[in-house]
C-alpha cells in the first residue's frame, strides 16, 4: 500500500525490491487518491513509475484506490478472485 500524496519513498522502494529477491509477488496500491486532485495524482504516481524504471524493467500491476470514494475496490477485489484458485491447488 502506498500513500498516494507522497513522493517516491525509499522505504517503499526498499520493501520492493526485497520482496523482488524473495521472489514474493505483489502489486502497487496507491490509496487516498481522493485527497489529491488529478495532476497531483498522475504526477506522483508518474513519479513512482520513473523511480521504480530505474532498476526495474517491467513495473508491477497497478491499481488505485480510495475507500472514502471506494474507487478501485472492484478491481482488487476481482484480482484477488483470479488469484484464489492458485491457492487452493497449493493446499
Amino acid at each position: 500500500l502506498i500513500d498516494s500524496r507522497h513522493k517516491p519513498q525509499p522505504i517503499d522502494q526498499e520493501f520492493m525490491q526485497w520482496l523482488a529477491e524473495k521472489e514474493i509477488p505483489f502489486v502497487m496500491v496507491f490509496t487516498k487518491i481522493d485527497k489529491l486532485g488529478k495532476i497531483a495524482l498522475a504526477k506522483n504516481i508518474g513519479a513512482y513509475k520513473v523511480e521504480m524504471l530505474k532498476s526495474w524493467h517491467k513495473l508491477p500491476q497497478i491499481f488505485i484506490t480510495s475507500a472514502v470514494k471506494k474507487i478501485g475496490t472492484k478491481e482488487i477485489i476481482a484480482f484477488i478472485e483470479s488469484l484464489n484458485p492458485q491457492f487452493k491447488e497449493i493446499i
